[in-house]
């Protein structure tokens, strides 16, 4: 550890921001409004700070990380997963927003994680109409579900409009989304891309251009992870463990999910992984995750040498 590293650790939440400096321990609290963080500038400022570690909370970190990144200083949000397991890890139990940032602070002099761009406007305009069309996904399916349990007629009537009325909802958002994608040239041309792929489709696409920005600039491991279905050992001694996918982002994953289904059914080079590996024994569920796997890594190759898939020449899937 380099104790010399001025780190600055913030825990966000909705009305205020916790900061926690390391190695002094110097720890102050602002509001989580334009005042609050004027007056965070000027102490990180003061503090010769090089580095502020910021958890991931929705939009409530996203204004202090547009103001600190304006201002210059390098920042980078970790998963409040990685945070509190590097807590554990040191025997902190405790939890609160002060302890938190003293937390944060102490994994950026630790651990020294890469710093992260904000979110275009428009990525996160994307990303917000995105996750509201797939958590009304999920409405549509709970309240479909209730169908099958009723047999009176009101009572299904009201759940059929209630549907329906969903149903309204994700074709307005579905809009929303095609038109952030329409009028920004750099997602309407990853859009195209993603869209020439047998078994991508519209929605598929438009949640990969808003869920994934980094398609294009990844490696193909850093790819399947980041989705999170890279496999992962679970060996230990002469025990050889079953191969496990864990983590990644949950709204794109569920996605491409889909979009597998179908290209193990439409796309002939995924059908045929489809095939060869349920023909060996392994699961469905395995073998379309394997199908989504080859999936964005073909999707990420395709984006970084701004190419269409095209069957007579099919792209490498190797980065």
């Amino acid at each position: 550890m380099n104790e010399e590293k001025v780190v600055a650790g913030i825990d966000v939440s909705k009305a205020t921001l916790d900061v926690c400096i390391a190695p002094s321990g110097e720890a102050r609290q602002f509001q989580n409004d334009a005042g609050g963080r004027r007056g965070l500038r000027k102490m990180l400022h003061q503090a010769n700070v090089d580095l502020v570690v910021v958890e991931a909370t929705g939009r409530y970190h996203r204004a202090v990380h547009i103001s600190l990144d304006d201002s210059g200083f390098r920042v980078a949000v970790v998963s409040p997963l990685q945070a509190r397991r590097f807590a554990q890890a040191l025997g902190q139990l405790a939890k609160t927003d002060r302890i938190d940032a003293s937390m944060l602070a102490r994994l950026g002099q630790a651990m020294d994680p890469e710093v992260t761009p904000p979110r275009s406007d428009t990525h996160f305009r994307l990303g917000d109409l995105a996750r509201a069309r797939a958590q009304l996904v999920k409405s549509r399916i709970a309240l479909s579900n209730c169908l099958k349990e009723y047999e009176t007629p009101e009572t299904l009537a009201a759940f059929e409009k209630l549907v329906d009325d969903i149903n309204r909802e994700i074709d307005q958002l579905e809009g929303a989304i095609r038109a952030v994608i329409v009028d920004d040239p750099e997602n309407a041309r990853r859009d195209r891309i993603l869209r020439s792929i047998p078994g991508i489709g519209p929605v598929t696409a438009a949640v990969l251009c808003a869920e994934l920005p980094e398609l294009g600039t990844l490696g193909r491991r850093q790819a399947a992870s980041l989705l999170g279905v890279a496999p992962f050992p679970d060996d230990s001694g002469k025990r050889v463990g079953t191969r496990y996918c864990k983590g990644g982002r949950s709204v794109p994953r569920n996605t491409l999910f889909m979009a597998a289904m179908t290209a193990s059914l439409y796309n002939a080079e995924m059908k045929q992984l489809y095939r060869h590996l349920t023909e060996k024994g392994k699961p469905h569920k395995v073998a379309v995750v394997a199908v989504m796997r080859k999936l964005i890594v073909l999707a990420n190759v395709l984006v970084r040498d701004d190419r269409e898939w095209a069957p007579s020449a099919p792209a490498p899937i190797s980065a």
